[in-house]
């Protein structure tokens, strides 16, 4: 074995590790060379998938709408819960896990990879003495590979910048997996489960690109009377080519002579149901993504009377599966069993999202209030509104009077009574 074939023989080790190879399950495959041909004749890879119009915009949707999600970390107390703005992992995920991201940037990253590739890596930067984190960064999936050692242990092993690999537990590269099959370190790549539905979509756009920038000229073929060799018929078929293209830049009528006739032979766009086509590959795009059809602006069958009821929607049924995986990830990496044990947890605040109209926040507000569930300054608060003095006494519906002198007026009434 010569050492170009050792050296191939090592690129296949490393690019196979933990990826398990079989004759029905050719997707291991794909690491060495993509996802492969499709039904479409058109090959689909990360990249491709970003630039169908549907899929960037149902990634962008759901990325762009958890990276606007406030992050908290919380601490459970006597009294319910208060956010852990003392603690330093706080700052980090609120607001800027490294020096050259901002926290919303962090969180679009992480969802970009998952929506395309399945998997987010975040290394995780500690100081050694007292292991206090520092840094978190969000790095390509292609950067880090894991591996089942013989003795059980699961390792990250890290390429840097420089190509030097290091070897890293699980809470050093913080793992957030999609959606994937039992047993798998990493999530299912949507372009690689759902290849031949986006190379279908490709080919849509493919071709009619192809068939607008041709002018709009059916394929066919040239019918002639005339007998020639083959060696004649090559130069016939491009000079005709050459004639027609010609014609088209000079905005000029293509002529044939009188035993010459052009027959359209592919099939008219109409009888094809091209437009159709197209609309179906807007739904099964946003099937993959699970993104409502209105919100990729495809607005012939929304259904929603209102802005709450379709966020909720979106909320429950697209970004709660992402914003899960996160918190868990968090949790798992970034805080120790102690913590975890004594009431600490990051979580989504998700009520701008839920936000809804004037209208209905109003609605909301007054029965909150009444019941005595809320302050006024609290509302305020919500609302961006300045505090003002004397508004954070609560009260029940029994003449709006303060929560704390209802024992005192109940039994006022009944001494009266």
């Amino acid at each position: 074995m010569n050492i170009f074939q050792r050296s191939a023989l090592r690129v296949a080790a490393w690019a196979l590790k933990g990826t398990d190879l079989s004759l029905t399950d050719p997707v291991g495959w794909s690491v060495l060379g993509g996802v492969g041909p499709t039904w479409a004749k058109v090959d689909v890879s990360e990249t491709t998938q970003m630039q169908i119009t549907t899929a960037w915009s149902a990634i962008r949707l759901i990325a762009e709408a958890v990276g606007t999600l406030p992050l908290h970390l919380y601490r459970t107390t006597p009294k319910g819960r208060e956010r852990a703005k003392d603690d330093p992992r706080y700052e980090l995920v609120r607001w800027q896990p490294c020096d050259y991201m901002t926290a919303p940037e962090w969180k679009e990253g992480m969802v970009v990879s998952l929506a395309t590739m399945g998997q987010a890596y975040n290394p995780v930067t500690r100081f050694e003495s007292s292991g206090r984190i520092v840094e978190i960064q969000g790095v390509h999936k292609s950067r880090v590979q894991p591996e089942v050692l013989r003795d059980g242990r699961l390792v990250y092993w890290l390429t840097d910048k420089n190509g030097q690999r290091r070897q890293l537990q699980r809470r050093d590269v913080m793992p957030v997996r999609g959606f994937g099959g039992p047993g798998q370190l990493e999530g299912f790549a949507p372009h690689q489960v759902h290849g031949n539905s986006m190379a279908l979509t490709v080919a849509l756009e493919k071709y009619a690109a192809e068939f607008f920038g041709s002018g709009g000229r059916p394929q066919g073929i040239l019918k002639t009377e005339a007998e020639f060799p083959e060696k004649s018929r090559d130069q016939i078929r491009a000079g005709f080519a050459k004639y027609l293209a010609d014609s088209r830049s000079k905005g000029e009528l293509p002529v044939l002579d009188g035993k010459t006739e052009y027959q359209p032979i592919s099939t008219p766009n109409n009888e094809a149901q091209f437009l159709e086509s197209r609309k179906l590959q807007v739904a099964e795009i946003a099937r993959i993504y699970r993104v409502p059809l209105h919100m990729l602006m495809e607005t012939d069958r929304a259904s929603y009377n209102n802005t709450e009821q379709a966020n909720k929607h979106f909320l429950d049924y697209t970004l709660l599966a992402y914003l899960t995986r996160i918190e868990s990830a968090l949790n798992s990496c970034l805080l120790e069993p102690r913590e975890r044990a004594g009431g600490m947890y990051f979580e989504f605040d998700v009520n701008n999202l839920l936000r809804g109209d004037s209208t209905q926040r109003a609605e909301y507000y007054s029965k909150m209030r009444q019941s005595g569930a809320i302050t006024q300054n609290e509302i305020r608060t919500k609302e961006n509104l300045p505090l003002v003095d004397g508004a954070d006494d609560l009260h029940v519906p029994m003449n709006m009077a303060p929560s704390d002198q209802l024992a005192e007026i109940l039994n006022r009434n009944k001494g009266g009574g």
